[in-house]
């Protein structure tokens, strides 16, 4: 059941009449049983892996808590700072015993259905180097949401181990937020303590959140069935046949990849946000206008912000303050090289974070290519700030001149696209061999529409694509500057109505469906 479909619709209509009926008290189960069915529907043999992650996490996290809790009595009654210390230590080590089963079996959950096929074919590869028999591959089944949901739960033991609040008892309040069917398939990737503050009392019903959600549900399905869609339609054929495309057609689908992924994935992010919004629970924000960036640090702050935020707190900065970190800087300090062990500070953790990245996203060479670019890219920018800071500064360029901002945007913009041509590419060798004929072929427009038009099917079909990206780089840019829907309700009520039937219109009317179409799934479900 996927979420830009009419039964998707019907069953959120069915949960919220429940969900509301059924009382404060009684919500969370509501949501449970509401999350048990949509992943049933999605495919009950997928339950058993979500479940297996659920009770390790829940689990690891009481013991924690409880190893916690006793010490905590014990320090209270004890008088000599060395014994309190001595406590202390004794409680993290029994935490660390109960948090290593509740990080390592969702871990390993994960890669044995995420990248045992990549694993041995590349290990099949390395054998056939030495002439040695080749191993079976054979594929695992991929869990709907395993990547996203597996990383909530870590989050979680890790936030319980490092303190920052007390493990939750009720078993039914986890799995409501686990499971929870707007987020448990792609994100955003939320944190349980701000899911349970919101619902541990219950939820008033709200008309004027249900209002709100209900709007950016459909805006969603204008960013995902009139724009995504139907871009899709183009450059899933410009990617077919690179090969015989020249090298101004392959520049155009490569930027209008880098609008449909961001049609695609937001679009879906919006129909869960509004859903969630519409039941009294908000979502992590996950993307803040990510095309107006002025560099790709600010991009990646704006774009899937909630697993950037999620990579920070529980990669970037658990190395750049690990054992390792500290013993090279030391080392380096200590051979007269300060500058070098500063450069190693900066860089070594966005190395990390950025192939760990790449191989989240899926089991395949092109994709770790794709994370070490974004560490290269972010890296270099780190170093060469002062550079060109004092740049700027000798040639009397103002950081907010609306010129050199347009420049910023569109040079961000780029460097997004050629790190797309990596994600988008059947695989890392296809990859190369786009680059080659862009860089070899002439630009010229000409053929780039001749060929956009065939793509789309008919003329008409490419202007109304074209004008449903101005409509969402319109609204991109107000609210860069103002709270839209906040500003939109102080308005008319016939204002507000036009312009809610009027994106109806556009979804109806110009939207991918309907006979013949088989409704595609989100780009980062596959994730």
């Amino acid at each position: 059941m996927r979420y830009q479909t009419i039964l998707f619709l019907v069953f959120v209509l069915a949960v919220l009449i429940v969900y509301y009926l059924a009382g404060r008290r009684r919500q969370r189960a509501v949501l449970l049983l509401a999350n048990l069915a949509f992943y049933g529907l999605n495919g009950p043999q997928y339950l058993p892996f979500l479940a297996a992650t659920l009770l390790t996490s829940f689990w690891s996290a009481r013991a924690m808590d409880r190893a916690y809790r006793e010490t905590d009595a014990q320090i209270r009654a004890e008088t000599d700072k060395q014994a309190k210390k001595a406590l202390r230590a004794a409680a993290k080590a029994r935490a660390k015993r109960a948090l290593i089963p509740g990080m390592l079996i969702p871990i390993a959950l994960l890669v044995v259905c995420k990248y045992t096929g990549f694993i041995l074919r590349n290990l099949n590869a390395a054998l056939a180097l030495l002439n040695r028999p080749q191993i079976p591959v054979f594929r695992v089944i991929l869990p709907v949401g395993i990547s996203f949901y597996t990383f909530m739960a870590l989050g979680y033991v890790l936030d319980v181990y490092w303190r920052r609040y007390e493990a939750e008892q009720s078993l039914l309040s986890y799995a409501a937020f686990l499971s929870y069917f707007p987020h448990v398939v792609q994100g955003p990737i939320d944190r349980y303590k701000e899911f349970r503050d919101q619902i541990k009392d219950g939820v008033a019903f709200d008309a004027r959140q249900l209002v709100f959600g209900a709007e950016l549900v459909l805006w969603g399905f204008f960013k995902k069935l009139v724009i995504a869609d139907r871009l899709g339609l183009v450059i899933d054929k410009a990617f077919a046949g690179w090969q015989e495309l020249g090298g101004s057609v392959l520049i155009g689908a490569v930027a209008l990849y880098s609008i449909q992924i961001y049609a695609d994935f937001s679009g879906c992010i919006d129909i869960v946000t509004g859903v969630s919004e519409m039941l009294g629970i908000r979502l992590r924000k996950n993307f803040n206008q990510p095309y107006l960036s002025r560099s790709m640090g600010e991009f990646w702050r704006r774009w899937h912000i909630s697993l950037q935020e999620w990579f920070k707190d529980y990669v970037y900065f658990p190395v750049s303050a690990s054992g390792l970190m500290r013993n090279v800087k030391k080392r380096l300090r200590d051979k007269g090289k300060p500058r070098a062990a500063e450069r190693f500070a900066t860089c070594f953790p966005i190395f990390v974070v950025w192939m760990v990245t790449g191989i989240w996203h899926g089991a395949d060479w092109k994709f770790v290519v794709w994370g070490l670019f974004h560490a290269a890219v972010l890296i270099s920018g780190a170093l060469l700030e002062p550079a060109f800071i004092a740049v700027n500064r000798r040639l009397g360029i103002k950081a907010e001149n609306p010129a050199w901002r347009v420049w910023q945007i569109a040079r961000t913009f780029f460097i997004c696209c050629v790190g797309r041509v990596f994600f988008r590419a059947p695989d890392l060798a296809a990859a190369v061999g786009i680059f080659r004929a862009m860089g070899r072929a002439p630009l010229a427009f000409a053929a780039l529409w001749e060929k956009l038009v065939a793509f789309s099917g008919t003329m008409p079909d490419l202007l109304v694509t074209l004008a449903a990206m101005l409509i969402l780089f319109t609204v991109d840019i107000v609210k860069e500057r103002t709270r839209l829907r906040e500003a939109l309700s102080k308005h008319s009520i016939v204002l507000r109505w036009a312009l809610i039937f009027g994106c109806l219109f556009f979804v109806l009317i110009f939207g991918v469906y309907g006979p013949g179409y088989g409704a595609t799934g989100f780009i980062y479900e596959q994730f």
